[in-house]
């Protein structure tokens, strides 16, 4: 949506189509290793892909075709490497010799008579979306739905929490960075404007989109000031990390006293008790098809949805209270002479996540680079990518596991191998070789 102003029906099953099953699909997709144009003994990947999904035109005329290029100044924000990374998981390359990460680059030189060599995907997963919802296995471990789109009110749920746990002030819609890309194309003329945006007219652009002209500077007769005015019009001008985003203990323990919620509660436990004097066992009471087991069942989803609601609430309250107070806090602790710092707590975050956010999100001059540091920087990527595919680890788990333990300990263990390798000689074997457990992440 960055890269092409796409509205989210266009990439993932829209709400206006939800159980149609269509969203972009591997046939959608061209991937090439190119020459580039500037130095011909430069490779790089390129990818065209087409958007036959879009408002007003799903499925009819000729869909519109946008190319992606190689983004190494910050790999997390690569489209192309997303794609590779869903192509391995999928098996999808029709080569059989494509297998790592490495073999894309490794085995797709370019014949001296052509300017690309095509990285074709498998006949057999053309009509297979690419972003897929996830569902669970038998072994109640999270994989993803091998046909099933993903659907777009699920997307958001997960992009409203990350924006909230990114310190927005506004959690919005994917759609924030639909409008964010347009507001980079207001130059080009209307016509051209309304192909790439997908409007019938101007006026919808010109209703959401921002103006960004330094009127004042103009007017002054000084050069305009790009950046402030940038900051002005974006969210991160409010955004804040260390806004609460969700309760604590005895803000949980307060939800429970609710008038309502207390009475849902009382109401199960009373028909749990007689269920349970009358057969023994509820699941003696659904097999019988006794109708109050329905009810139980009914007012215990009535109490997770009651409670689920209470929640959101004192947590939009709490956050509202932070951002409407925020200013008076850092001025009254400037004025104490104490002021303000945050140190964010992130021991619950999988080592390997936070190795591959270093990685991705350098945010460097690759001008500065040669192209061989890029290219292994992008296969350790894909590969830690695909190595994370395998570590999943329950929602419920992350908030009780300490990481940060786990990585002394391993670097404890890693010094105190060091040792025993410079202080022993002539011997050999399990005692003094690195763990598979110490040696996956580094």
């Amino acid at each position: 949506m960055c890269s092409t102003t796409a509205r989210p029906g266009t990439l993932i099953e829209s709400n206006a189509h939800e159980n149609i099953g269509d969203a972009l699909k591997w046939k959608d997709v061209a991937l090439f290793m190119v020459k580039h144009p500037e130095d011909p003994n430069r490779r790089e990947l390129l990818m065209r892909v087409r958007h036959r999904l879009m408002k007003r035109r799903r499925n009819k005329g000729t869909p519109p075709y946008y190319t992606y290029t190689e983004r190494n100044d910050s790999l997390g924000l690569c489209v192309i490497q997303d794609i590779l990374t869903y192509a391995f998981l999928d098996d999808a390359f029709d080569s059989p010799y494509l297998k790592t990460p490495r073999d894309i680059w490794r085995l797709t030189d370019i014949p001296e008579h052509r300017l690309s060599t095509p990285i074709h995907f498998k006949k057999s997963i053309r009509e297979v979306c690419i972003m897929r919802r996830t569902m669970y296995d038998e072994a109640h471990g999270v994989i993803m739905n091998p046909v099933q789109p993903w659907k777009c009110k699920q997307a958001e749920k997960f992009e409203k929490a990350a924006s909230a746990l990114a310190g927005f002030k506004d959690e919005g819609t994917f759609y924030k960075y639909r409008k964010g890309a347009a507001a980079e194309v207001r130059h080009l003329d209307e016509y051209s404007r309304n192909i790439v945006m997908g409007h019938e007219n101007g006026k919808t652009f010109a209703k959401y989109v921002s103006v960004r002209d330094d009127v004042q500077s103009a007017f002054m007769g000084t050069p305009a000031r790009k950046a402030l005015l940038d900051l002005s019009c974006n969210a991160s001008l409010t955004r804040d990390i260390s806004a609460p985003n969700s309760l604590n203990e005895a803000q949980k323990l307060g939800l429970e006293l609710d008038p309502d919620l207390t009475r849902l509660k009382e109401a199960t436990a009373l028909l749990r008790r007689a269920l349970i004097k009358d057969f023994g066992q509820l699941e003696k009471a659904r097999k019988f098809g006794e109708s109050r087991y329905r009810e139980l069942r009914r007012l215990q989803e009535a109490i997770r949805t009651h409670r689920k609601r209470l929640f959101n609430a004192a947590k939009k309250r709490n956050r509202d209270h932070f951002f409407d107070n925020i200013g008076n806090r850092i001025i009254e602790a400037n004025h104490q002479g104490n002021p303000i710092k945050f140190n964010p707590d992130l021991s619950h975050i999988q080592p390997e996540r936070k190795y591959l956010a270093d990685l991705e999100f350098k945010n460097r001059d690759t001008d500065n680079l040669d192209r061989a540091t890029l290219i292994e920087d992008r296969i350790r990527s894909l590969e830690l990518r695909l190595q994370l595919e395998k570590l999943h680890i329950p929602q419920g788990l992350h908030r009780k596991i300490d990481f940060s333990k786990m990585e002394r300990k391993i670097a404890d263990v890693k010094e105190e191998d060091a040792k025993q390798a410079n202080s022993t000689e002539g011997f050999s074997g399990p005692a003094f070789q690195k763990t598979p457990a110490t040696d996956f992440f580094w």
